[in-house]
């Protein structure tokens, strides 16, 4: 017995001094958490930006060329209006532009023919006629007969252009532009101003007709010496026609007057572009409101009548 509590006391005083010498602490002496970790992390700090430079172009940014100082469309067939139209100068400007294109000859009056006409007429004691715009006012082979506008001459190229190419109607450019972008790249310019760049005044108007022909409220005046001629070439003071009313081509007139009875005419001009069967619109369907199904409508005349 006596034995046995010796080699307790023993065993008790041996863990006492290994407790010691180990350095045990009671819980309230626990080490603070970075001692428990190892040594003192430093302090956090925001990842930097990875530097960046916006990169170098690779081209020059691409810049229209300045258009030429002069230019001049060459080969287009010259025709005077002089004893063969007297007011048909819109037709005959068609024709030099259509044999242009076509290489051939146009008869004129294979133009007329594909020309939708249209003579004024008494409606209601209205006397009443389409728009030009709609028709050719009158007949290209009377001397009292009005004209038309760019739309007409548009609708009736079309019909005569060979394949690949279609009139486009640019009404409304400015002319210094119109010229510059078309003239150096070959392509003649059909556009209204006035017989030798004269002042045009108001000579005659009559009533609007509605699509069924019926004369409407609305009033159309006619400027008297409206003409129609082919822009061919230009340089640094003078724009060149192929005048219908001369009897030669490249007829020169001032620039700036030139400008001005475009302007005050109103701005109508047509040009003759290729095209992609694929990628346009059948030429021959004008109509936006036209589906596949839709028949195309062709064009009629008003019948004339004597006012």
């Amino acid at each position: 017995m006596h034995r046995v509590l010796k080699r307790c006391l023993a065993l008790l005083t041996a863990a006492v001094l290994c407790c010691a010498a180990t350095g045990c602490q009671s819980k309230d002496k626990a080490p603070a958490e970075a001692e428990m970790i190892g040594p003192e992390l430093p302090a956090a700090t925001a990842p930097t930006e990875p530097e960046t430079t916006e990169p170098e172009p690779t081209t020059e940014p691409e810049t229209k060329p300045p258009a030429p100082a002069e230019a001049m469309v060459e080969n287009v067939p010259f025709y005077t209006q002089r004893g063969l139209l007297p007011t048909g100068c819109e037709l005959v400007s068609a024709k030099m532009v259509l044999e242009f294109y076509t290489g051939k000859e146009v008869p004129i009056e294979e133009v007329v023919e594909h020309t939708t006409c249209a003579y004024p007429e008494w409606k209601d004691g209205k006397g009443c006629a389409p728009h030009p715009e709609h028709a050719f006012i009158g007949s290209p082979y009377d001397e009292t007969s009005y004209g038309c506008f760019a739309p007409v001459i548009v609708e009736m190229m079309n019909q005569l252009l060979p394949e690949g190419y279609e009139a486009v109607d640019m009404t409304g450019a400015d002319l210094q532009d119109l010229a510059e972008t078309f003239i150096p790249e070959g392509t003649p310019v059909i556009m209204w101003a006035t017989i030798g760049m004269l002042n045009e005044f108001p000579w005659r108007s009559w009533y609007l007709m509605d699509e069924e022909g019926n004369p409407t409220d609305d009033f159309y005046n006619w400027m008297a010496l409206e003409h129609c001629l082919v822009l061919v070439g230009y340089d640094e003071d003078y724009y060149y026609f192929n005048d219908p009313n001369r009897y030669a081509a490249n007829t020169a007139y001032k620039k700036s007057i030139v400008d001005e009875r475009y302007t005050t005419m109103g701005r109508y001009c047509v040009v003759v572009q290729p095209y992609d069967e694929e990628e346009t619109i059948d030429r021959d369907r004008m109509d936006p409101d036209l589906t596949e199904e839709d028949p195309i409508p062709e064009p009629v005349p008003i019948e004339t009548t004597a006012p």
